[in-house]
């Protein structure tokens, strides 16, 4: 489940404008005043060892300041899907890793700004790595390792000020880890959301999180039962077609793997079943006209 979020968030916020949406929302205005978002760039560099890749989450912006003479900075974003007492020592890993991979590649020196995006069930505070060692002597303190993280606990948010954000990727991303644990409240709130849309390109986003949400709830299967029982609302209408969609978009991929013969079973059993013609071109990786032609040959288009 964990890494489903990790995933989800890191594919979210690799694309530039989602990543300036969301550092906008964020990050102090004191220190956004510093940076020049547009120079932003997603890097796939990483901090940590290969082999904690795939365990650890850590997405990674570089970007100049304002001041381009005053230099450049490096944005790490750590996600928590979970509760982690002990996650200012891994980013204290993260941040000496980075300053020590300036050093050893000659690069110019980046101030590397440390962000905790959580969400979890509950409440959890942050804790700096000196709070661990508060009852030590005064005169030990000056060991401690100490720096500011800029906190973002998605539980915090208000529904209120997720749904006025006009970047959908973003609030249908936040609305939905901090409701996943309720799906009643979920569905209220996408329904709510998806009635705001008005672009075709928001509703893309949109099923892109749709998508996710089926994911989490593959498991019990509780949202797409509601769904169903209230399948009277027009919105629910919408949600089951989406479903239904991605059910058989997911099916027919499946099929179309490999074999001419099992793409065009795909094409002539998609097609009798409502696909659109642009559809099942994308999913088995022909043109339109070919699409076209195989219908003709099987006598679904004349």
């Amino acid at each position: 489940m964990n890494n489903l979020h990790d995933k989800f968030v890191k594919e979210r916020l690799s694309e530039k404008q989602n990543a300036i949406d969301f550092l906008k929302l964020s990050v102090p205005k004191n220190i956004l005043a510093l940076i020049n978002l547009e120079t932003l760039i997603p890097t796939q560099n990483s901090f940590i060892s290969e082999d904690l890749k795939e365990l650890l989450t850590d997405i990674i912006y570089n970007c100049e300041l304002v001041n381009g003479k005053q230099g450049s900075c490096t944005i790490l974003i750590e996600h928590k899907s979970y509760r982690d007492p002990l996650v200012s020592f891994q980013l204290l890993s993260y941040l000496s890793a980075g300053y020590l991979h300036q050093i050893k590649n000659k690069e110019p020196r980046r101030v590397i700004i440390p962000l905790l995006f959580s969400h979890h069930k509950g409440n959890w505070e942050y804790r700096s790595i000196d709070s661990y060692f508060a009852d030590f002597p005064d005169d030990l303190q000056r060991f401690i390792p100490k720096f500011d993280v800029i906190p973002y606990d998605v539980n915090k948010q208000s529904d209120e000020t997720i749904l006025s954000i006009r970047n959908i990727a973003i609030s249908t991303m936040i609305i939905t880890q901090k409701h996943y644990q309720n799906p009643y409240d979920l569905l209220d709130k996408m329904g709510k959301i998806y009635e705001s849309l008005q672009t075709q390109e928001e509703r893309n986003s949109f099923n892109k999180n749709f998508v996710y949400i089926m994911l989490l709830s593959k498991k019990d299967g509780i949202i797409i039962e509601l769904i169903q029982k209230n399948k009277d609302k027009p919105i629910n209408q919408i949600f089951m077609s989406l479903y239904e969609e991605i059910t058989l978009k997911n099916r027919l991929e499946g099929k179309a793997e490999g074999k001419v013969e099992g793409k065009i079973e795909v094409i002539v059993n998609g097609f009798d079943q409502g696909v659109a013609i642009s559809l099942l071109a994308n999913i088995t990786s022909m043109t339109e006209n070919q699409i076209i032609a195989i219908l003709k040959q099987h006598g679904r288009l004349s």
